[in-house]
C-alpha cells in the first residue's frame, strides 16, 4: 500500500498539469479597444437647426450650447457644439413647439448622440467635440423657450 501512494499522487497530477493553459497569445490584443460607444446626453440652449433633406440626403444639422451634460460629456458644458442629423434622427418638439429657434439665443432642449467613449481617456475638449460631430445625434428634444425667473 506504502509503495502504491505515490503512484497514485502522481496520477492525480497529470491530468491538473495536462489541464493548465498558460496565458492565450492572443491576450491583450482586442481588436475593439477603445471604441466601446456610450450614450452623451447635452442639455441646453439648441438654435440653427437644418433638417434633414430626404431627397437629396444632405445631412441635417444643429448647434447647442452646452449648459449640463452626462458624465460622459462633462468637458462640453459651457462649449458650443454642432451636431449632424440623419434619416434616423428623431426631433420631437414639446410643450406647443413648432419650431426650433433659428438663431442664438434659442430654445432649451436636448441632445443625445451614441459616440465612442473619449472623456475618460484624457480627451480634450477639441478632440471630444470633433468625435461628437461625425455620429448623427439619436434624438433633439426642444423644450421650448427659457423661462423668464
Amino acid at each position: 500500500m506504502k509503495k502504491a501512494i505515490p503512484f497514485v499522487i502522481a496520477a492525480l497530477m497529470i491530468p491538473s498539469v495536462a489541464l493548465a493553459k498558460g496565458p492565450s497569445p492572443k491576450a491583450g490584443t482586442h481588436t475593439n479597444q477603445g471604441k466601446a460607444k456610450v450614450m452623451y446626453v447635452l442639455k441646453g440652449m439648441i438654435y440653427d437647426y437644418v433638417a434633414y433633406d430626404s431627397t437629396t440626403a444632405k445631412p441635417g444639422s444643429i448647434m447647442i450650447e452646452v449648459s449640463h451634460s452626462n458624465r460622459h460629456g462633462r468637458l462640453l458644458v459651457g462649449q458650443t457644439v454642432m451636431v449632424t442629423l440623419d434619416a434616423n434622427s428623431r426631433v420631437l418638439m414639446e410643450n406647443g413647439v413648432t419650431s426650433v429657434a433659428a438663431t442664438q439665443p434659442g430654445d432649451q432642449g436636448m441632445i443625445k448622440i451614441r459616440a465612442p467613449r473619449m472623456a475618460f481617456k484624457g480627451a480634450t475638449t477639441a478632440l471630444l467635440t470633433s468625435a461628437l460631430a461625425n455620429p448623427p445625434a439619436k434624438m433633439v428634444v426642444d423644450w421650448g423657450a427659457p423661462s423668464s425667473s
